[in-house]
């Protein structure tokens, strides 16, 4: 009996030395074929610091055989026979979907960020990154107001935030949203004389005047057309508050486009089943046009991720930000969804889907027009999805065209980032001003 236990306590352990071991043998196998460098090596290649390890494990998953081929295939299984939705996503109440770290944000303490320092060790008395968020934020507040351009800072809440009663039953009757991260920086910030618009209580309050009308999509991350528009009308009051002297007036016409739109949480279930059993969203988008019929999107000429708004001179608002400010206005993947109406104002030609590129859903339709039909005037911009922190202001460093006449800078981050992110409040200089 004893032999026969002693024997099975063998087969198991040869198992599971062998899975160890077939993994990354199988591993290098696929690479080698493949004529790629053998990913293992990087191990040698770099000192084994934090960011080092870091980057490898997320090379590693990404560029894993059995992450590729075998994940999706156990997720959707997951799916179906639990209803797991995967590590990125929550599932809510009424079919709604979470993204799983902006919930995290609203309920998750502030953490010291990450060292600067590429050290391995860990480093005593670091700053909170809600901290180091205040500091990079005033820090260009003051650079900008160096040339005469005013910042306002715009935190946009979660979709938990706003429809936490969507993600849990407990949230029913709550008289006031959950606190979020983005409150309590809108307070640090105004102390310190930096303009910030409260998105939360402006939304919650459009929920409230008008329950029927959704803010955010039930499938995304994201806000809907009508939790776009209702955001670029808070910020256009701020806006208008702080310009000095009149702005160059733009006039702008608009057209009713239907869309089909799959969220990008979907995406994230990696499940095939979740995408065929649920229906995609049909949005209203009111797409926005100058009287010239053109939309507000960039060019074939513009730098990646940049905009000038149409015409001649300089446009008085530059707005930095990130998927919330490219959601409807710029380009998207093939599957986040199509066009399903022609559009049916009078202005401005159809916009043409051409195979193989990514679509225009609809196009100059999200926070940025509306923004610019608001204040009727022109707006530039530079997004960055998931970059608004640093990656946005490390573009305009680069791109000192675009700041020159400017007047006002609205910069828009998701909340999470105050939570979540690791040295993403960098100190970022301004680019060099241009000679008159």
């Amino acid at each position: 009996m004893a032999h026969g236990g002693r024997t099975s306590e063998l087969a198991l352990i040869l198992l599971f030395v062998g899975i160890l071991v077939a993994v990354p043998a199988v591993q290098i196998g696929v690479e080698l074929g493949r004529g790629e460098r053998v990913q293992m090596t990087d191990l040698l290649r770099s000192m084994p610091t934090e960011k080092n390890l870091r980057q490898f494990e997320r090379t590693l998953e990404a560029k894993s055989f059995f992450q590729q081929g075998l994940r999706p295939l156990t997720q959707d299984l997951l799916y179906r026979v639990l209803g797991e939705v995967g590590p990125k996503a929550l599932a809510g109440r009424d079919g709604w979907l979470f993204y799983r770290p902006d919930v995290r944000c609203l309920v998750e303490p502030d953490a010291p960020d990450a060292d600067d320092a590429d050290s391995p060790w860990v480093q005593p008395g670091r700053p909170l990154r809600g901290q180091n968020a205040v500091r990079a934020i005033v820090r260009f507040r003051d650079q900008l107001r160096e040339r005469g351009i005013e910042l306002v800072v715009v935190p946009v809440p979660s979709k938990a935030g706003v429809y936490p009663e969507r993600l849990t039953a407990r949230a029913r009757g709550l008289a006031d949203p959950p606190r979020s991260p983005g409150q309590d920086l809108i307070g640090e910030l105004r102390r310190r004389g930096v303009h910030a618009v409260n998105l939360l209580d402006c939304l919650v309050g459009l929920r409230r005047r008008a329950p029927d009308r959704l803010l955010y999509l039930a499938h995304d991350t994201h806000w809907t057309p009508e939790g776009a528009a209702g955001a670029a009308e808070a910020v256009a009051a701020e806006v208008r508050a702080l310009a000095a002297g009149p702005m160059a007036p733009r006039q702008y016409v608009t057209r009713s486009v239907r869309v089909r739109r799959w969220g990008d949480i979907l995406e994230m279930i990696q499940a095939p089943s979740a995408r065929r059993e649920i229906s995609p969203e049909i949005v209203q988008c009111e797409q926005v046009l100058d009287t010239a019929g053109r939309l507000l999107v960039p060019s074939g000429a513009e730098r990646p991720g940049s905009c000038r708004s149409p015409g001649k001179g300089y446009a008085p608002v530059l707005v930095l930000g990130d998927s919330f400010c490219r959601i409807y206005q710029t380009r998207e993947p093939l599957w986040l969804g199509q066009i399903v109406a022609d559009q049916t104002a009078s202005a401005g030609p159809p916009v043409a889907a051409q195979p193989g590129v990514r679509p225009l859903l609809p196009g100059s339709a999200g926070f940025i027009s509306h923004l610019a039909r608001r204040l009727q005037t022109r707006v530039d911009y530079i997004v960055s999805d998931g970059g608004a922190a640093s990656d946005v202001r490390k573009k305009l460093a680069t791109h000192a065209e675009i700041l020159a006449g400017k007047k006002v800078v609205v910069w828009e981050f998701a909340e999470r980032d105050l939570r979540l992110g690791g040295r993403e409040w960098q100190d970022v200089p301004l680019p060099p001003l241009l000679e008159e």
